[in-house]
């Protein structure tokens, strides 16, 4: 099997509670959804839909460009659950790596294998999303939110390791939502803060 691949890196997790590990990037191409945030915000990171970028890779092939030190991996899109990517990502287990994967949970299933599943859902900022839920398999929940994007925290309040995330710009922040977030999380102190360092830093 061929995966569509738009990108990998080695770069810093930038986000929920992996941040500030080293880590590999393993990005998918495509996506379920169209999210706009609002406020002339769409989706943050639109490599994963650059036709140009996309190269069809073996699980092989992907393993063989991954640098000797790597021991943390992140797939991640788009959308990666859009592939079933449990051979990929047993394949990369037993050379003894740690795999994360971030998703909106279009398909648990396809990344039921992982290691550490990041739950990202977007019905907020997009139309084609499916209402948020607790079924999901999730070993963290990462909100994105922001001013014109409150959390209910009620609806999320059985969940254990959860983080909000204020909205951006594709390389920026944005204060206002900065703001938002870090008050929310004062008034509710089960929750925790994603600052997406990696845009602090000017780093990929």
């Amino acid at each position: 099997m061929k995966y569509k691949i738009v990108e990998m890196f080695y770069s810093i997790q930038g986000e929920g509670v992996h941040s500030g590990t080293a880590a590999y990037f393993i990005r998918f191409f495509g996506c379920n959804l169209t999210c706009d945030f609002g406020h002339g915000m769409v989706c943050d990171d639109k490599a994963h839909s650059n036709r140009d970028k996309m190269v069809r890779m073996t699980a092989d092939e992907i393993i063989n460009e991954i640098p000797q030190e790597v021991e943390h991996i992140v797939i991640t899109g788009g959308e990666a659950s859009m592939y079933d990517l449990n051979d990929l990502i047993k394949k990369l287990k037993v050379r003894g790596y740690y795999v994360q994967v971030e998703t909106n949970g279009f398909c648990i299933e396809n990344i039921k294998k992982a290691d550490y599943i990041t739950y990202s859902p977007k019905s907020a900022f997009s139309a084609d999303a499916p209402d948020p839920t607790l079924d999901y398999r999730m070993d963290e929940l990462k909100l994105l939110a922001g001013v014109h994007n409150p959390v209910d925290a009620a609806k999320w309040s059985k969940v254990r390791v959860k983080y909000l995330q204020p909205i951006g710009t594709e390389h920026g922040i944005d204060k206002a939502n900065t703001k938002y977030c870090i008050d929310f999380i004062k008034a509710n102190p089960s929750w925790k803060l994603s600052v997406q360092l990696h845009k602090y830093l000017e780093v990929q």
